[in-house]
């Protein structure tokens, strides 16, 4: 039997995606691809004109209010009202893809993702308004309300049944994917031979559909757009306190060689201390944001991937990374190795002589460089957002 299932979309109504944003968009574009039987009724609230994803299927409505954001929040928060399923018409399921202000009538079963618990593991890392903004939504007992809490990881699953003391029996792990056409398509397997003297050329994965002259030119383009180096490390990233740029910047500088470190993605909170760094350090060369179709050649043209997070629910570029055919250096905790498996290297994200030396052993050993990246290509497969979406709708006709 079909349902109505009413969706909050206000994360998608930036510019620049990232986290979250890239979270909702790519679930939503895979599951209403698949599922044709239910309705979806897709809602955002703004006073100001927005751009959204244009999602042209029948079964898939949206529906905006103009209210203003900071009343609209505030009536949430102490009046819980208004109920959102009744703003878009009244829905069977309510699901909302991040944790954000929200109230729905006792008839509507409600769904809700939690990414991580960063906010209340390491408060010291947000600011003072991201700190209130968490503890509000959490005194509003939305989680407690809601019948299904969905995680990207283990994890993060583990963090609420700690934290929180949610019930386990209504939390699910169901974990992010990526889009296989476009990491693998567009996969050129790097010639290390080419780069490196001496070392092996990977085998052609079978399953590429373009020819190498036309992913030559696509690496050829991105180098060129972003006026890369030869040879360097990627770190990519909203740039805020958890994600560590500063341990990796200050490892960096103890490489020899002539490598260099490419930051990419938008200045987040509390980076100011960072992009003093950024700016004076030699050899390090700063993106900001990046288009997501450039980041597949932006992968494989690096040596890897250095992504030593003090924590993360998930770790999006640690996939993105190994389905591209680029090694990663990783954080040994929370989601991490759970993503990453046996196919990179992980460090203690608080020690950086851990992560020089992993960068040092990624420019050095080929033989385990190529045989990460080769793991890492076949695991990156069992990860995709058609998985992702179809266990989801296989969670919005259960509830």
């Amino acid at each position: 039997m079909s349902k109505k299932i009413g969706i909050d979309i206000r994360c998608l109504m930036g510019s620049n995606y990232s986290g979250v944003a890239w979270y909702a968009f790519n679930l939503l574009d895979n599951l209403f691809k698949i599922d044709r039987e239910n309705e979806y009724f897709l809602f955002y609230n703004s006073s100001k004109p927005v751009k959204l994803p244009e999602w042209k299927y029948d079964n898939v409505k949206f529906v905006s209010r103009n209210y203003p954001n900071k009343l609209f929040n505030l009536s949430l928060n102490f009046f819980s009202r208004p109920y959102l399923d009744q703003l878009v018409g009244g829905v069977d399921v309510w699901f909302s893809p991040n944790l954000h202000f929200s109230s729905v009538s006792a008839n509507c079963r409600s769904v809700i993702a939690v990414h991580d618990l960063s906010f209340l593991l390491y408060p010291a890392w947000f600011t003072f308004k991201q700190r209130l903004w968490h503890q509000l939504i959490l005194k509003k007992k939305i989680l407690e309300r809601a019948d299904l809490i969905i995680t990207d990881s283990r994890s993060t699953a583990r963090d609420l049944l700690d934290q929180l003391q949610m019930p386990a029996a209504k939390i699910k792990v169901v974990y992010l994917g990526i889009d296989l056409d476009k990491f693998y398509q567009t996969n050129v397997i790097l010639n290390e031979a080419k780069r490196n003297e001496g070392s092996q050329v990977l085998p052609r994965d079978p399953s590429q559909a373009q020819d190498d002259n036309i992913r030559s030119e696509e690496l050829t383009r991105v180098k060129q757009k972003y006026d890369l180096p030869e040879k360097f490390f990627l770190f990519l990233s909203t740039i805020e306190p958890r994600k560590n740029l500063q341990g990796v910047i200050e490892a960096f500088k103890g490489v020899a060689g002539d490598s260099s470190l490419v930051v990419a993605g938008s200045w987040g909170w509390k980076s100011a201390a960072v992009k003093s760094l950024v700016q004076s350090v030699q050899r390090v060369k700063f993106l900001d944001y990046v288009e997501e179709n450039d980041k597949p050649a932006l992968y494989q043209l690096a040596q890897g991937l250095v992504y030593p997070s003090y924590y993360e629910g998930f770790g999006l570029p640690i996939l993105e990374a190994m389905a591209a055919g680029c090694p990663v250096i990783a954080g040994n905790n929370s989601s991490q190795g759970e993503v990453l498996g046996d196919c990179g290297l992980l460090v203690d994200a608080f020690n950086v002589t851990e992560i020089r030396q992993a960068m040092e052993l990624l420019m050095n050993d080929h033989e385990l460089r190529n045989n990460l990246i080769a793991r890492g290509r076949v695991r990156a497969r069992t990860f995709s957002w058609n998985n992702t979406a179809t266990e989801m709708l296989e969670i919005f006709r259960q509830i």
